[in-house]
């Protein structure tokens, strides 16, 4: 019996390095005799396959051992072939060691009070990375918070409390380490509900810009808390006959001074009878009032311009506020949507349907409907990145006012049946705010609204206009060095609408006794009845460049309008220059040309004349300002301003009805002192000295139907501790011009007398003046507080004169008083 060798000890062969390098493979036999000791002999390669295999495998054949071949037993030699395999494998990429997540950051800390170092509880801390909102937390009754499992990064730390200064701060935070802080809130010096962050404002465009801020807007007597009857206290700023709700700015007529809200005209700015504005104030930002020598911005306008600046609701949590007062009730929120989205919504009634109900109840007068006024605000603020703001805001305003005249007027017999006054507007304006590159910002504002005004008096006298307003803004403002700005912009408007009108002939608004007289104006004249459609299509460029020739700034700009309406167009250069005498003091002056178109009824083929020319006015200004000490400025201001091309009445009232007849000068002098609301007091003093006068077809001048030689206001605010504050405002001002009513005629026909009337404004109303005292008592809460607040108009009730009424015949006259002593209690809310 044979067995063949048995392979004891195997040996691998090595793996010839050429042939790894060329990927290769083989199969080596090698033929092998093994002995009786089992040891291999007598090796050689039957196939050879070279490239190293037939070496490698014949060394590693020499190395085996066996046991041997045996036949019957007995061990023999035996000769054997045995095959090495080579088979190339890729080799295995080296094993990537995987790196431990890092270990997540902590950020503890205190909130301390910055004055009396106590720990301050109840503080939201918002930590957000910039995106997203990473946590929440307020902190414990020792102030202290600890926000852990937080990435690696830089965090933006938020902190806030009611009745203490937001504070904003950056923390980077390290993986693995815990970040302690410290932060110290200071109180608030005017806790106002929706305090807004501070902002640096421009250096001016202008001569001459007031601003009313924030602080102080809702806080000033005789306004009723309104943001925008701020104004009237300004210099340069004339009173209107009581219940006008105008704004008569440096001796103009009141549709030469234009209100804009963001840079958007708005048509309507006061609710009926003046008494409150169309907007929250609590929604504004400031208020800044340019009297004259405005930027090339503003145009179609001569007198002034009032820009109401909205501000950024709030974006830290919810607000609120509830107001009811005796004449209206408002409610408004604000508050954040997500880290980069906030809103705001506000709505505001008035109550004096409810209130007047039974004062206008009398045997003359049955009260349908007394006078109702609302309006609202929503507002939305989106921000995408740092460079970027969104703003959509829809805003309306709509007043009515409805009585019924059982009996004829003792001064008018035929001003019975109804009188009816209703006025609205909407308007929707998206707005874009870009930041281009690092010298170049971006405007762009678009605004599209419906307007409708309708004026009854019985069957005599009937008024509408109706129509729908687009308007398109964008400016750019870019920085080419340090020391110049240039600034350009495009400004369209389009204006379609409608009026129908029944009443006598429209004559010219200035210097017009019988149109302003206020008594019998819609009998008198022989009636007519007109209707007329229109698109009103004024678009405009403007360049501006800012130089900053240190201690001298120069703005020099001009603008380039054109009117639709009369097919004309304007070119206004417009120079404004400023020098610094040192930190505190600075000269100032200014010179440019500033043209308006004709109305509507004016430039109308039915009501006036199509050819008419625009008007224009120059403007020259120069005046001083002086900082006394940090937040307490003075300044004196001289103006004179000629009016060219002014539109009149044609002398006898016959077609084309209008003419570019007239002229006018206006020059007066204002002083102004102002002392910030730093500390417990703010206030306000003006003083205007002027002269405003027309001069129609070169028949002489007369003073304008609103000059008011003397205008002074007073007016300030004091926060007495524990809640209280009270202010008063002071007003004493020249009376109007009026013209003498010296006779009458007799019309058989119509049994009407007709007055003959007297030098035009060769007479004057009295002297007007009123006191206007606020008194508010606060009452704060852990998470709201509650205001208690007494405004009172004209508080030692004053007889002023505001208009001369005659009886039928012209015979006699008594004198119209003003407005009595009002005083308005209100109770507001707020979170």
């Amino acid at each position: 019996m044979i067995v063949p060798p048995k392979l004891d000890h195997f040996v691998e062969a090595a793996y010839p390095p050429e042939a790894l390098e060329q990927a290769l493979s083989a199969r080596v036999e090698i033929e092998m005799v093994v002995g009786v000791d089992g040891k291999v002999s007598d090796l050689r390669v039957k196939a050879p396959a070279g490239h190293g295999f037939d070496e490698a495998a014949l060394a590693a054949a020499q190395q085996l051992t066996f046991q041997p071949a045996t036949r019957n037993g007995v061990a023999v030699a035996a000769r054997i072939t045995l095959p090495y395999v080579f088979e190339w494998k890729a080799p295995e990429p080296p094993p990537v060691e995987e790196e431990a997540p890092p270990a997540p950051a902590r950020l503890e800390g205190q909130v301390l009070d910055s004055e009396a170092g106590a720990p301050l509880a109840d503080v939201e801390v918002i930590v957000s990375d910039g995106a997203n909102t990473a946590r929440r937390v307020v902190t414990d009754a020792e102030g202290r918070f600890a926000i852990p499992e937080l990435a690696a990064g830089q965090y933006n730390v938020s902190l806030s409390k009611s009745q203490w200064i937001k504070q904003d701060s950056d923390e980077a935070l390290v993986a693995g380490e815990a970040t302690t802080v410290v932060y110290r809130l200071q109180p608030a010096p005017d806790p106002e509900a929706f305090r807004a962050v501070a902002r640096v404002a421009p250096p001016p465009r202008e001569v001459t810009r007031r601003t009313i801020g924030k602080e102080e807007l809702t806080r000033i007597p005789g306004t009723r808390g309104d943001a925008l009857r701020t104004v009237e206290i300004l210099p340069g700023v004339a009173r209107p006959p009581s219940g006008a709700g105008a704004l008569i700015v440096r001796g103009s007529s009141p549709t030469d001074t234009q209100v804009f809200l963001d840079g958007i005209p708005v048509p309507l700015l006061y609710h009926f009878g003046g008494l409150t504005s169309f907007i929250n104030g609590r929604l504004l930002e400031s208020v800044d009032f340019y009297p004259g020598n405005f930027s090339v911005r503003y145009g179609r306008r001569r007198g002034g311009i009032v820009e109401a600046k909205l501000a950024d609701p709030p974006r830290d949590q919810l607000h609120g506020v509830a107001d009811l007062s005796l004449i209206d009730g408002s409610l408004l929120l604000q508050g954040p949507i997500t880290d980069n989205w906030e809103f705001a919504a506000g709505v505001r009634r008035s109550w004096l349907d409810v209130v007047l109900a039974g004062a206008l109840d009398s045997a003359d007068i049955d009260t349908l409907a007394a006078p109702v006024y609302y309006d609202y605000q929503v507002e939305t603020t989106y921000r995408p990145n740092d460079k970027n703001k969104l703003r959509l805001i829809v805003y309306g305003s709509r007043d009515s006012f409805q009585l019924l005249f059982t009996r004829p007027s003792d001064t008018d017999a035929s001003l019975r049946g109804q009188f009816d006054l209703q006025s609205q507007f909407h308007h929707v304006h998206a707005s874009w705010q870009s930041k281009l590159s690092d010298r170049v910002d971006q405007d762009v504002d678009v605004a599209v609204g419906t307007y409708d005004v309708s004026f009854g008096v019985g069957e005599a006298f009937d008024f509408s206009l109706s129509g729908a307003e687009v308007y398109l803004r964008s400016e750019w403002r870019a920085r080419l060095t340090d020391r110049v700005r240039l600034i350009a912009g495009i400004d369209l408007n389009v204006l379609p609408g409608k009026v129908n009108y029944k009443g006598p002939r429209i004559g010219q608004s200035e210097g017009n006794p019988q149109q302003n007289s206020g008594q019998g104006t819609p009998s008198n004249g022989e009636p007519t009845t007109q209707r007329d459609s229109f698109t009103g299509v004024l678009p405009a460029v403007y360049l501006e460049s800012d130089l900053d020739l240190s201690p001298f700034r120069v703005v020099l700009g001009t603008r380039v309008d054109y009117f639709s309406a009369v097919k004309a167009f304007s070119f206004d250069p417009r120079l404004t220059m400023i020098y610094n005498l040192d930190d505190k003091t600075r000269l100032k002056g200014g010179i440019g040309q500033f043209t308006q178109p004709p109305e509507f009824q004016e430039s109308s083929p039915v009501f006036g004349n199509k050819d008419l020319k625009p008007t224009r006015t120059i403007h020259i200004g120069v005046g001083i300002d002086r900082d006394i000490t940090e937040g307490f400025r003075v300044g004196v201001e001289g103006f004179t301003k000629f009016l060219y091309d002014r539109i009149i009445g044609t002398e006898f009232g016959e077609a084309p009805y209008f003419t570019n007849g007239g002229q006018g000068r206006v020059y007066g002098l204002e002083v102004s002192a102002k002392i910030d609301p730093r500390g417990r007091f703010f206030g306000y003093l003006s003083y205007t000295l002027s002269r405003s006068e027309r001069e129609d077809r070169k028949e002489g001048y007369n003073v304008f139907d609103y000059d008011q030689p003397h205008i002074l206001t007073v007016s300030g605010t004091y926060r007495l501790g524990r809640g209280w504050e009270a202010g008063a405002l002071f007003r004493l001002t020249s009376g109007n011009p009026d013209t003498p009513v010296i006779g009458a005629i007799y019309n058989k026909d119509t049994d009407i007398y007709t007055p003959v009337y007297g030098r035009v404004n060769s007479i004057r109303k009295p002297l007007f003046h009123k006191l206007d005292v606020r008194i508010e008592k606060q009452w704060k809460f852990d998470a709201w507080k509650l205001a208690l607040y007494l405004d009172v108009q004209n508080a030692y009730n004053s007889v002023n004169s505001e208009n001369i009424v005659y009886d039928f015949e012209y015979r006699t006259s008594q004198q119209i008083r003003g407005l009595p002593i009002i005083p308005n209690l209100g109770l507001r809310g707020e979170f």
